[in-house]
Formats: C-alpha cells, sequence, structure tokens
C-alpha cells in the first residue's frame, strides 16, 4: 500500500508509535519534533529555509527545550546540557552547529524522498484535536503543488473523530487514537487499529501503479 511512512508531528508519540508498528526506524525531518501544524506547513513551503538559523534558538520552558524562533519548533531531544541540567543559550549556541548539520542532512533526505518513485504514507498526529478538514487540504494542496509527481497519501489522526470528514480531498483519510493518560508513548492497541482500518481506496485512489 505505501512504501515509507513518515510523521509529520505532532509530538514524539506519533514518532514512536510508526516506528514500532512499521519496524523501520530510518529517520525523518519531524520526527522527535514538538510542533504546531502551522510550522509544518511553513516548514515543508519554505524548504527547511527557517529552521535552526544563527541567532534564533533559545532556552524553552525552564531549559527543558530550544525553541527555534524562525520555525517556531521546539527540539526536547538535540541539545544536551551538562549533567542532564537545563539548557542555558551557551549551551544551545555551542552545539547549534552539529544540530543544524543533522537537520540538513534529514531535509536532503525529505527531498530526494519525494523526488523519488516511492509510494509515502504522511501521518499527522492532531493530538489536540485543533485542526478541521481545510487545514488537512491546504496540507495536501502543499505538498501536490510543491513536489510534482510525488505519490502520496496523508492520513490524519485525532483524539476525537473530525465533524467535517466530507470535506477531506481524495488521497486523505482520517482515524482516532484515544490519549493514554501517565505514557506519552501512547495507546498501542488505538494505533495498531488505526493502521489496521487504513483503506487503500481511500489513500490511494485511481489505478494501482505498475510495478517498476
Amino acid at each position: 500500500m505505501h512504501d515509507v511512512c513518515v510523521g509529520l508531528g505532532y509530538h514524539c508519540e506519533s514518532t514512536y508509535q510508526i516506528r514500532r508498528i512499521t519496524g523501520d526506524d530510518r529517520a525523518h525531518f519531524f520526527d522527535w519534533l514538538d510542533l504546531d501544524f502551522a510550522s509544518v506547513l511553513e516548514t515543508i513551503g519554505t524548504d527547511f529555509r527557517d529552521v535552526l538559523r544563527p541567532g534564533l534558538t533559545q532556552p524553552f520552558s525552564n531549559g527543558a527545550c530550544a525553541l527555534d524562533n524562525g520555525s517556531r519548533i521546539r527540539f526536547f531531544h538535540d541539545f544536551h546540557a551538562p549533567d542532564d541540567g537545563p539548557l542555558t543559550a551557551e549551551v544551545i549556541s555551542g552545539q547549534l552547529s552539529l544540530v543544524r548539520a543533522k537537520f540538513d542532512h534529514l531535509a536532503g533526505r525529505w527531498r530526494d524522498l519525494t523526488a523519488s518513485r516511492s509510494r509515502v504514507l504522511y501521518i499527522h498526529h492532531d493530538a489536540f484535536d485543533e485542526l478541521e478538514a481545510v487545514d488537512l487540504k491546504r496540507l495536501h494542496d502543499l505538498l501536490r503543488v510543491r513536489y510534482p509527481g510525488h505519490r502520496f497519501a496523508l492520513l490524519w489522526l485525532r483524539r476525537t473523530p473530525p465533524a467535517d470528514t466530507s470535506a477531506l480531498p481524495p488521497g486523505v483519510s482520517w482515524g482516532t487514537v484515544a490519549e493514554l493518560p501517565g505514557r506519552w508513548q501512547g495507546d498501542d492497541q488505538e494505533w495498531d487499529a488505526a493502521f489496521a482500518a487504513l483503506d487503500p481506496q481511500i489513500l490511494w485512489p485511481g489505478p494501482a501503479r505498475p510495478t517498476p
């Protein structure tokens, strides 16, 4: 049905579950990041240009993470303070070039994937039920226009069912994964059920792609 499954946020739950279910731990750009849907759109729309520019990343949430003010992405796992203490501006500045090199590499991997023949299933975990169908249409349109010829589908996962599913375009499906309080990884059974319910006729409308 798809060759690669790629997460598009919201936070670490989706990365953990996608890797657990697919068995594929190959890193992608949005893995383990904490970011709003607007940041996903802007990051893709600007071809990653505004991520981790010098002088724009600062400690956030009492030093628990680093906030990149250029992209509004929160980095919980890429900057490391000595003795697991809170991040400081000095720590972030000293590690920025290495972290940026990592994400430059992942941006290149994203470009290679979107230019390939692979069928990609993108998953956005709407962890706080903030989005509407029109938002997913914006993402779908952005990917379609930015990467002509790219074969992809979108899965929109919420905590509760959306009210406007009829407004979703072909190639965009939805599902639910209830929150499991106290477990940041989420509910394995809920995620398993969401993947088991995927309908190829919704995700991949039209004739099947011939085998290369």
